[in-house]
């Protein structure tokens, strides 16, 4: 079996095949400008946090993402993952990839397998809509609230991670 991530070009429906990479200093600069979050702020410039960049095979970069992974927890948690530009919802109206935050979802799998996690993976939802939208269409389930009030705790574990990693697998 090859892994193979990939995201899907909104105008034709082509799938773009994608490498995801521990993020450079550059990855991270590329984002001052005109991301919604600048990647060399304090904000995310935790050192405990594992940043990755997917990128095409032409080098764009089509989105970041932090995993945080302490050897004590039994799940990586997802902290934070960002499309590129042309792609976020709350920057633009015509996304030019779809499947971004499948992709990196999967990805945060990966790195829970890969550590003897069993694939089970932690996130919050920065929306209501968004929660449904995880529960509905990746079989994640609500765990907890770090806070009253605040973001919904997400998990994706046992069959709903494997169906999420497979679709990468070919």
């Amino acid at each position: 079996m090859t892994l193979q991530y990939f995201v899907t070009a909104s105008d034709t429906g082509n799938r773009i095949p994608i490498e995801v990479d521990k993020s450079t200093p550059a990855d991270l600069a590329a984002t001052k400008e005109s991301w919604q979050t600048d990647w060399t702020s304090e904000f995310i410039g935790d050192p405990a946090l594992e940043k990755y960049t997917a990128k095409t095979e032409n080098g764009e970069i089509v989105a970041l993402g932090a995993y945080r992974e302490t050897e004590s927890s039994m799940f990586v948690y997802i902290e934070y993952i960002e499309s590129h530009p042309e792609s976020n919802p709350t920057l633009t109206l015509q996304k030019k990839y779809l499947g971004i935050g499948r992709m990196m979802i999967a990805f945060g799998i990966q790195l829970s397998i890969d550590s003897g996690k069993n694939g089970v993976v932690t996130f919050e939802a920065k929306t209501d809509e968004l929660a449904k939208h995880y529960i509905r269409d990746f079989g994640a389930i609500r765990v907890f609230a770090k806070q009253s009030g605040g973001p919904i705790m997400l998990m994706l574990a046992d069959n709903a991670a494997l169906s999420l990693f497979n679709t990468y697998l070919s």
